[in-house]
């Protein structure tokens, strides 16, 4: 009996070692941006105003600091925007309406189908706040007088680990994975 137990332990340790990520050879292989943004603004800001209704960015909060290889970013709070330069996917950190640091997605995924759904909360609406929102969805939908539409859906999840922490950024349809060290050694 204990022979199984044990056989059955192992195999378990063995199986589950096999299908973990191996997060130090992703952070080695990413690679930071090797160019400067021309004061520090993002060049495509002012395509997603014009194309959306509000802001498409979410509000990222840290309140410990994080470290990518040189990088130190300090406690507080930052737009997080995916962007695509130089053929590879990067995330900016923007604040203050200044692109702060940008740092490069380790991996990148489809987002599951019914993901935002599934781990977004609904709003609990009154009856009032109902009937106003259809009287609202019905004049928007007569009147339209611009064509912006609605931003992607979007979330941040971070998974704090023995020697990283990992932020899964949700935007639209993709997931980008960002690495960063708990500790700068």
């Amino acid at each position: 009996m204990k022979k199984t137990l044990i056989a059955f332990i192992a195999l378990f340790v063995f199986i589950s070692n096999a299908y973990a990520e191996n997060y130090d050879a992703l952070y080695d292989a990413a690679e930071p941006f090797q160019s400067k943004l021309y004061n520090d603004i993002d060049p495509f800001e002012d395509q997603d105003n014009i194309i959306y209704a509000w802001s498409p960015y979410p509000l990222f909060r840290t309140s410990a600091e994080l470290y990518f290889k040189d990088y130190k970013i300090d406690p507080g709070y930052y737009l997080l925007t995916p962007r695509e330069l130089g053929g590879k996917d990067y995330v900016l950190f923007k604040q203050n309406g200044k692109v702060a640091f940008v740092i490069p997605v380790a991996k990148k995924e489809a987002t599951p189908l019914n993901f935002y759904n599934a781990n977004t909360p609904e709003i609990k609406k009154t009856k009032w706040q109902k009937f106003t929102a259809k009287i609202k969805k019905k004049f928007y939908d007569t009147a339209k007088d611009s064509g912006r539409s609605t931003p992607p859906n979007s979330m941040v999840n971070v998974t704090v680990e023995v020697k990283y922490i990992i932020i899964n950024f949700y935007y639209g349809e993709n997931k980008y994975v960002l690495l960063f060290k708990r500790s700068p050694y």
